[in-house]
């Protein structure tokens, strides 16, 4: 039997058919979908495995480079220096020096060549210590580390990120993880991010020393230019003995210029490598005349002169060049085709064509080839500044704003597609344009999340450059469109800071339904966080707002919502009575509803308060009640199709049952919610409904197969939530 049972005119929902004479209790092969139970009658000890999700070993560093020169000697010293590190602690490395002079370079080769010794994955953390924006913050930098090892990770602040990261990792004693984190702008902003327990590598690259540091015993090498005979040896490589021979003099000047820098000879020498006619005493002349000279304060090395070069020799306003001054200034952490297209107002052949030029060039860096976004490029930190001077200097009137506008309109409409596919039943909300861009034209649901993933760090930025822009509206717009990837992520640095974010710009634009929309699902994060004091002010907020404008919707929506805060905060006399309220008003709500559309949000409204009040019921020890109202809740939920919801209503109708004394019935539906769960796919229900079980069997007096869902349930939790999973561990200890 697998998943929900059809809904009958009994009063719950019916049995299966027990097996015996006449009834064939076995399942086709051909139907199956995700985990099964047979419950007919059950003896001995209960079993209800699933597919562990697929974990991909993190594989995170950028390619190696193919025109390695001249670090031999930092790789051995390095090598050796790594060996002589305690086992007992975590290694740590500092490469330090200047920018543009190959620290990442030689870091990410460093890992490749000790990948071997660090089975757990290789990670990549790009703590942007010197973007225009600001580094990344601690809290974004630990969710993108736990999620690398723990996908399914929903920690609820800062500090248990932290927490958990250090115990993810300190679990992997057997299978070590090395890391590197670059472009740190402090030691702190490192130390921050160290793994827990023992025998993992951490390299980090900064334009300072980092003597913070020291404490942990990191090793400090700084990163020096390429002495002469090095640089002429990658001159060599790269252009050929013979052209370097025939221009011996020019090539002195070039190298001179270059002043050691690895990504200055890069710049010079990709210019060559395209013309093979082309001298190269010919970039070694001062720039043309119309190569605007560098802004003012900026930093003055070899690399701003090898930029204005590479960048003197793309022709004027080809896709290329324009793709270069636009892109610079914007927000995007990284960019890909279809964001380069938008903003640069280019089809997308002509877009991808302009990266994989300025790629070529050494002005922009390849940093990815992601499955859901596809080519994902980067600037060098100081490529980013010469582009934003370029842009200052050179853009027409009004392409500041004109770039502003596309790149969040690229943002606000591909995430609204994202939203409208994954979440059906959210509120729909106007949605402003002034540069619509194409579609990205989402496959399915799954195509849809991962896109959202993969932009994760780019979507605060967004909101934060909308809002810093005046764009009121759509930054309230961006906020609300984020809801799928946060109810799936719960990824609440990112919650919380573009809900503040979206709620003050919908408040300044006057738009009260998109506040009080805003305010009600930051107090549902809140909520989950545990933080119920002020998921409370948020939604009497709600409530309030909703009261004075009328908005019968909105004001159910609170009730309920207030009504599950204090549930989960132990109020239960005052959780029934808002919740009893709630229910009033969305089946007043349901039974007015004149569309089809309105009738199926009204009815699943009105089932999930019911299926929280029956929980509730529960909770006060009248479970006749809770069976009453959750299997009303269970029914509408299986007709309507809402696989999760009425899976876990069911996880609750079981424990019901039991509590009534039917522990037969509670085991037979508590088995089917498993299934169920299993099946909808909700990690968190997949482990709650076990434990539910668990809780069940025990109190039948089955404490074996109660140990084992348990352990069950703790496993799922381990890659989800340590608060849970320490619940069910301190419940299995005194299983007797």
């Amino acid at each position: 039997m697998t998943g929900a049972r059809p809904a009958t005119g009994g009063g719950h929902p019916p049995s299966p058919p027990l097996p015996g004479p006449g009834n064939d209790n076995t399942i086709a092969r051909a139907t199956l979908i995700g985990p099964t139970v047979q419950a007919g009658s059950i003896h001995g000890g209960v079993h209800v495995h699933a597919p562990p999700a697929a974990t991909l070993l993190p594989r995170q560093l950028p390619p190696a480079p193919a025109a390695f020169t001249d670090r031999e000697t930092d790789i051995d010293f390095l090598a050796s220096a790594i060996e002589k590190l305690p086992d007992y602690a975590v290694r740590v490395v500092v490469l330090s020096g200047e920018g543009g002079i190959g620290k990442t370079t030689l870091a990410n080769r460093l890992l490749h060549l000790l990948a071997g010794q660090y089975p757990g994955g290789q990670l990549y953390k790009d703590l942007r210590g010197y973007a225009p924006e600001g580094p990344a913050g601690t809290g974004e930098a630990l969710h993108w580390l736990l999620r690398s090892l723990l996908p399914t990770a929903q920690a609820t602040s800062v500090q248990e990120t932290a927490g958990w990261w250090r115990s993810a990792t300190a679990a992997q004693h057997d299978r070590p993880v090395s890391i590197l984190l670059d472009n740190a702008c402090s030691g702190t902003q490192v130390r921050d991010l160290l793994p827990g327990g023992a025998g993992h590598l951490v390299v980090a690259t900064s334009r300072h020393l980092l003597p913070e540091l020291a404490p942990v015993g990191a090793i400090h090498h700084v990163v020096g230019p390429f002495d002469r005979a090095a640089a002429h040896t990658y001159l060599i490589r790269c252009l050929g003995g013979p052209r370097v021979a025939r221009e011996p003099d020019a090539a002195g000047r070039l190298l001179r210029d270059c002043g050691g820098s690895p990504m200055a000879i890069a710049l010079a020498v990709t210019q060559l490598a395209a013309d093979p006619t082309r001298t190269l005493a010919d970039v070694t002349d001062p720039a043309p005349a119309h190569a605007p000279h560098p802004s003012p304060g900026r930093q003055e090395t070899p690399v701003s002169g090898a930029l204005d070069q590479a960048y003197a020799s793309l022709a004027p306003n080809t896709p290329p060049a324009v793709a270069y001054r636009r892109l610079g200034p914007t927000f995007a952490v990284d960019f890909d085709v279809p964001f380069a297209a938008a903003v640069c107002n280019l089809p997308l052949p002509d877009a991808d064509d302009a990266l994989r030029e300025l790629n070529r060039c050494h002005l922009i860096e390849l940093l990815t080839e992601d499955p859901a976004r596809g080519r994902v490029y980067r600037f060098h930190d100081l490529a980013r500044a010469h582009a934003r001077a370029r842009a200052a200097q050179e853009a027409p009137p009004g392409e500041a704003g004109e770039v502003l506008r596309r790149a969040v309109d690229f943002y606000l409409a591909a995430t609204t597609e994202a939203e409208r596919l994954l979440t059906r039943t959210h509120r729909r909300l106007r949605r402003d344009y002034v540069y619509p861009p194409d579609p990205i034209g989402f496959s399915d649901e799954t195509a849809a999340l991962a896109w959202l993933q993969a932009q994760q760090h780019n979507l605060l930025p967004a909101a934060r450059a909308a809002g810093a822009g005046g764009l009121d509206r759509t930054t309230w717009q961006l906020s609300h469109a984020t809801w799928p990837l946060l109810r799936s992520s719960h990824d609440f640095n990112l919650w919380f800071a573009i809900h503040d974010l979206g709620t003050t710009a919908a408040r300044r634009s006057g738009d009260g339904e998109a506040e009080t929309e805003l305010l009600n699902t930051w107090g549902i994060g809140l909520r989950a966080a545990g933080r119920f004091e002020e998921a409370r002010s948020k939604f009497g907020t709600v409530l309030q707002l909703a009261r004075g404008r009328g908005d019968r919707h909105t004001e159910a929506q609170a009730l309920h919502e207030l009504g599950s805060v204090e549930l989960h905060d132990n109020r239960l006399a005052k959780a029934e009575k808002l919740l009893c309220q709630a229910h009033t008003l969305r089946t007043e709500l349901f039974r007015t509803s004149q569309s089809q559309l309105d009738q199926d949000t009204f009815r699943r409204a009105v089932a999930l308060t019911e299926s929280v009040l029956g929980e509730t019921h529960l909770a006060r020890g009248n479970p006749a009640e809770a069976i009453a109202v959750l299997t009303t809740a269970w029914t509408s939920l299986t007709e309507i199709g809402d696989r999760l919801d009425a899976a876990r209503t069911q996880a609750w109708l079981a424990r019901a049952h039991t509590a009534a004394g039917n522990t037969a019935r509670g085991e037979e539906d508590g088995l089917l919610a498993v299934t169920a769960c299993d099946t909808a796919g909700s990690d968190r229900w997949r482990a709650r409904s076990r434990e539910l079980l668990a809780h069940t069997l025990q109190e039948s007096g089955r404490p074996g197969p109660a140990r084992t869902l348990c352990q069950e349930a703790i496993a799922i939790y381990a890659r989800i939530s340590p608060r849970d999973k320490e619940r069910v561990q301190h419940y299995l200890q005194g299983l007797v």
